[in-house]
C-alpha cells in the first residue's frame, strides 16, 4: 500500500480529498434533514459525530502532511539525484570531451610524428640519393680522368716515339750529313793536299833550277829554311831554320830562293794561300839529282 502511495501521491491526495467532501456532504445532508423536519425542533448534533469529523481530518492533515513531507524529501532526492546525475553526466561529458581531446592531440601527435618519420625518411632517401649520384659523379669524373690519363700518355708515348724516331732520323741523317761532309771534306783535303803538294813541288822546282850548289858540297848536306810569302808569290824573308854547317851552302839556297821569287802560289780565291804564308823546306844537294 505505502509503496503505492509513494508511486502515486497525488492521486491518494485526490481520493482522501474526495472521502473529505463526501463525508462532509454526508453530515450536512443529515443535519439538514433533521432540523428541517415538519413538526420537529431542531437538534444539535450529537458530539460524538462531530469529534469523529475531527479525527478524522486531523490524521487525513497528518497524512497529507507526511505524504508532502514525503514527497518533498522524493523531490528532493530527485532532485539530488538529478543535479548527481547532470554532474556525472557532466562530469563523463567532460571526461570524455578530456578523452577526445587527449585522442585528437594524440592522433596529431602520432600524426606529427609519421609527418616527421615521413620527412625525415624522405630527407635520408634524398641524402642517399644525392650521395649515390655524387659517388656516381665521382667515378664517372674519375673514369674520365683516368681515360685522359691514359690518352694524354698514349699521346705522350706516341710522340716520344714519333721524337724518337725523328730523332733516330736526325741522327741518322746528320750521321749521313757528317760522313758526306767528311767524305767531301776528305775529298776537299785530299785534292787540297794534292794542290799544295803540286805548289809545294813547283816551289821546290822553282828554287832547285835557281840554285846554284857551292863546288865542293857534299851529298850529306842539308839546309832547312823558312821562306814567308806574299799572295802574289813574292819572297819577303828567308830564314835559315836548321843550317848544314857549310855558311856557303846555306847562303847558295838563300840565294836561290830570292833568284826564283816570285814562287808559284794557288790563287788567291783557292783558299789555299794561308798554306804559302809561310813554308818551310829542306834542301840536299840529293834535290838536284
Amino acid at each position: 500500500m505505502w509503496q503505492a502511495i509513494k508511486q502515486h501521491p497525488w492521486a491518494v491526495v485526490l481520493a482522501v480529498l474526495a472521502h473529505v467532501a463526501l463525508v462532509a456532504l454526508l453530515v450536512v445532508s443529515f443535519t439538514w434533514t433533521d432540523s428541517h423536519k415538519p413538526g420537529t425542533a431542531a437538534k444539535k448534533a450529537p458530539p460524538e459525530a462531530i469529534a469523529v469529523a475531527a479525527v478524522d481530518e486531523r490524521d487525513i492533515q497528518k497524512e497529507l502532511d507526511r505524504i508532502k513531507a514525503a514527497e518533498r524529501r522524493k523531490q528532493e532526492a530527485a532532485r539530488k539525484a538529478r543535479e548527481a546525475r547532470l554532474r556525472e553526466e557532466k562530469r563523463l561529458a567532460e571526461l570524455k570531451r578530456q578523452r577526445k581531446l587527449e585522442e585528437k592531440k594524440r592522433k596529431e601527435a602520432e600524426r606529427k610524428r609519421k609527418a616527421k618519420e615521413a620527412a625525415e625518411r624522405k630527407r635520408r632517401a634524398e641524402r642517399e640519393r644525392q650521395r649515390k649520384l655524387e659517388e656516381k659523379k665521382r667515378k664517372e669524373a674519375e673514369r674520365k680522368r683516368r681515360e685522359e690519363e691514359k690518352r694524354l700518355a698514349e699521346q705522350k708515348r706516341q710522340e716520344e716515339e714519333k721524337a724518337r724516331q725523328a730523332e733516330i732520323a736526325r741522327q741518322e741523317a746528320e750521321l749521313q750529313r757528317q760522313m758526306e761532309a767528311a767524305r767531301q771534306a776528305a775529298a776537299r783535303r785530299a785534292a787540297q793536299q794534292k794542290e799544295i803538294d803540286r805548289y809545294r813541288a813547283a816551289i821546290r822546282q822553282a828554287v832547285t833550277n835557281r840554285w846554284n850548289i857551292p863546288a865542293g858540297a857534299t851529298s850529306d848536306l842539308t839546309t832547312e829554311v823558312k821562306v814567308r810569302l806574299i799572295p802574289s808569290g813574292e819572297v819577303i824573308d828567308v830564314q835559315i831554320l836548321k843550317p848544314s854547317g857549310d855558311v856557303a851552302f846555306d847562303r847558295s839556297v838563300e840565294a836561290a830562293v830570292y833568284r826564283a821569287s816570285p814562287l808559284p802560289v794557288p790563287p788567291p780565291e783557292s783558299g789555299l794561300f794561308e798554306e804559302f804564308r809561310e813554308v818551310i823546306f829542306a834542301f840536299t844537294p840529293l834535290n838536284r839529282m
